[in-house]
């Protein structure tokens, strides 16, 4: 990967990728567990991988016929949170955790509003700018570095959040996701929505499935382990709709892992043979284990009057 950097970036991406693995690998090693900032190291280190094999939106795909091509499954999704939250309308809205910027780009064109975007990751932000930038859209959708659990945005700010798939991210501890709702709420002006969709798991798993989340997603599974209606009526929200889309969420993994074998001897070139397999290996059996143990919520909580 350093050798494929360096023919693309130079000296200067080679150390960004190196003080990203560090930052995320420190903290697993020293204290056992992730944390905020090295949940932003980990995309700091993939975003340019994850742009080059799968998309500039980083959320799974939304495949309500099954027909739909892997873009037009990550464009769905953005679309689905994006109506829950009802942001047509609206005026400003907050996105959480908002990857490159690519769901803001498609809501502030879709609805003609305003967006802020959050994210932890120092790499995203600035590659999320440039997107920003290609697409003409710096008066309309800006982001920047922070933490979506506490920031620096007075009461009522924005009049719809949207939450794409970011939140168990975000959330590295139980008490982080209480902090997270409850500032979501702090945040949305009263009447507005939060549109929130994240992958999290029913139960515990098995070891050796724990070990495929972590190799894929970063997450243990105890960590996925969230009832998140329930905390968002716990600080205050009503929640007028829910539904899990798990089933719908699963064909993402075929399409990755087809996309890696089409492409396998690029895949081959910057991550070696044996890395090459053991990552379809994984995207194969992380489908069967969210199949299983998965569930995928998506909801609109409405901040009453």
């Amino acid at each position: 990967m350093l050798v494929a950097t360096w023919e693309e970036a130079g000296l200067v991406g080679c150390a960004r990728k190196l003080r990203a693995a560090a930052a995320m690998g420190l903290p697993l090693m020293l204290g056992g567990r992730r944390t905020a900032w090295s949940v932003g190291a980990y995309f700091d280190l993939i975003t340019d991988d994850a742009r080059l094999f799968y998309s500039d939106s980083f959320h799974l795909g939304y495949f309500p016929r099954g027909e739909e091509s892997l873009g037009e499954a990550l464009d769905a999704h953005t679309d689905l949170v994006a109506e829950l939250a009802r942001v047509e309308g609206a005026e400003h809205v907050l996105d959480v955790g908002c990857g490159l910027a690519a769901p803001a780009l498609r809501i502030a064109g879709r609805y003609g509003c305003r967006v802020t975007g959050v994210n932890l990751s120092r790499e995203q932000v600035r590659q999320g700018n440039e997107l920003i930038a290609e697409r003409g859209l710096p008066d309309r959708v800006v982001i920047q570095r922070g933490d979506a659990r506490a920031v620096d945005f007075p009461d009522c700010s924005f009049d719809a959040i949207v939450c794409l798939e970011a939140a168990g991210d975000i959330c590295v501890t139980e008490a982080d996701k209480s902090r997270l709702v409850a500032e979501l709420y702090r945040l949305l002006r009263p009447g507005g929505r939060v549109g929130f969709s994240d992958l999290a798991l029913r139960e515990d798993v098995s070891p050796a499935e724990d070990r495929e989340l972590r190799a894929v997603l970063y997450h243990s599974g105890t960590e996925l382990v969230t009832d998140w209606p329930a905390l968002f009526v716990q600080h205050g929200f009503q929640v007028v709709e829910c539904r899990d889309i798990i089933t719908d969420t699963l064909p993402t993994w075929d399409h990755a892992r087809a996309v890696f074998q089409l492409r396998n001897g690029e895949v081959v070139r910057r991550y070696g043979r044996r890395l090459a397999n053991r990552t379809v290996a994984h995207l194969e059996r992380i489908r069967d284990i969210l199949a299983v143990h998965g569930t995928f919520p998506v909801l609109a909580a409405l901040k009453p009057l």
